[in-house]
């Protein structure tokens, strides 16, 4: 159920003329889940609302009194990936296998990594079933990767956030809850118009949680809730606002020390995808492997949306207000074309020689090689380099600029507060090693388990 996002840059996802793509990380959300554990208390709330009071209900909501949530058996549904969310993991393993023949030997060993967490290991597994069918036990394996397994994991997991006390997901902060006090009351009034008769009475707390069943309610059943007809575009529209302020205040560029989490991981990745062809790394046992060339790591929505912040390809992004929804031409920062479930930000590697003057090899100074990144599978140039081919950015130049942010953001183990003790066990080193665990497994906080 993920579409691709639109092409809001005029820039095909075709490779560009006279290029080749050397190598391709994806980092990606978990797939479709069903609710985690507070969500569906506000489902059941709302339920037992419902079957308390005595009202008829007219046109869209006419199905109200028959309504009751989705799970059938929720104590073992409650924050699993869902059938839905199976088939996208699948899905995106057979699409990348087949977008990128060249970057994998039919019959080698190939891995994926993925945060340790029971929807995101679960994807990671899907993917992986799909990248190599009926060999992906035999040949495939899962790392997975504990963000508090170690004081060593430090800033060099796939969720650096969990091991930061100063971290605090603002949830939209004040921008959020003004815009909810804007664009949900008349969408209440309105729906308290369809109540023809009875003692219901629809809150804005109702009805900011209906087009999150509209969703959630159609990828788990596979069929269109009656939800979704609840509401006009322009009601909807306000909600996709109302997310977009969630995550730009919440874990995203409207927060200062959310927006650095994801530097490290996105300095080291950089180094990994920098290195070309052929890469290797230490195993578990000390022996060496093959690192893919097609790097795939999955995580949650907050580390996604902080990878997005760090890469800085919607930097231009004037501050998102809660008084009213930008402009089209100005609303470019959409949590809808990135963090959906199973959203992707992808880092190409392109080399590009034909368009050079000079010869040269596999190295991140190489005058041929370029790096544009996609968000579900669009181009998104960075707004202060994009003169590459298909508006990409020289390899060196984005490594370099990557850096010199990341230095900038500080100390990022004093910002987050870290002990005295654990900066002990830790050493030396102001942001750890990002990503260590794609290139070298033997840590304690990384392991692994079949597909």
């Amino acid at each position: 159920m993920v579409d691709p996002g639109p092409n809001v840059n005029g820039v095909g996802k075709e490779v560009p003329e006279g290029c080749g793509v050397e190598n391709v990380a994806y980092v990606v959300r978990h797939g479709s889940r069903y609710p985690d554990r507070g969500a569906y208390g506000e489902w059941t709330a709302l339920y037992s609302k419902i079957q308390a009071a005595n009202f008829t209900a007219n046109g869209s909501l006419s199905f109200l009194k028959a309504w009751k949530p989705a799970l059938t058996n929720p104590e073992a549904q409650i924050a699993q990936e869902s059938s839905t969310g199976y088939k996208e993991a699948y899905d995106l393993g057979y699409s990348l296998r087949t977008r990128y023949p060249d970057l994998y030997e039919y019959g080698s060993p190939f891995m994926a990594w993925a945060n340790l967490y029971p929807r995101v290991v679960q994807t990671a597994q899907n993917f992986v079933r799909g990248f190599l069918g009926s060999r992906a036990s035999t040949l495939g394996r899962v790392i997975t990767v504990n963000s508090t397994g170690s004081p060593l994991a430090l800033f060099d997991s796939l969720a650096p956030s969990d091991g930061c006390p100063t971290f605090v997901d603002g949830n939209g902060g004040d921008e959020a809850t003004k815009w909810n006090s804007i664009y949900l009351p008349p969408i209440t009034a309105r729906l308290n118009t369809l109540i023809a008769s009875g003692s219901l009475d629809i809150t804005d707390a109702d009805t900011r949680i209906m087009p999150y069943l509209c969703g959630y309610e159609s990828q788990i059943t596979g069929t269109l809730s009656p939800w979704c007809g609840v509401f006009d575009d322009a009601e909807l529209r306000g909600y996709e606002y109302a997310q977009d302020l969630r995550y730009y205040y919440g874990v995203g560029d409207g927060v200062d020390l959310a927006s650095k989490m994801m530097l490290p991981f996105l300095d080291s990745l950089l180094g990994h995808v920098g290195k070309g062809r052929g890469r290797t790394g230490k195993g578990k046992d000390g022996g060496s492997f093959g690192i893919p060339e097609i790097i795939a790591a999955f995580l949650n929505d907050g580390q996604l949306t902080e990878l997005v912040s760090a890469t800085g390809v919607l930097g231009d992004q004037k501050k998102l207000n809660g008084s009213a929804i930008p402009v089209d031409a100005e609303w470019r920062y959409r949590a809808s074309r990135f963090v959906t479930m199973r959203g992707t930000v992808a880092f190409e590697r392109l080399s590009c020689p034909s368009l050079s003057s000079h010869s040269s090899t596999n190295s991140t100074t190489s005058d041929h090689t370029y790096i544009r990144i996609l968000l579900n599978d669009a181009v998104y140039p960075h707004p202060s380099c994009h003169d590459g081919p298909g508006k990409s950015c020289a390899l060196h130049t984005y490594q370099t600029m990557t850096a010199k942010k990341l230095e900038a953001a500080g100390d990022l183990r004093t910002r987050c507060n870290i002990s005295a003790s654990v900066l002990a066990a830790v050493g030396n080193g102001t942001s750890g090693s990002g990503a260590s665990f794609l290139g070298d497994l033997g840590g304690s906080w990384v392991g692994s388990v079949v597909p």
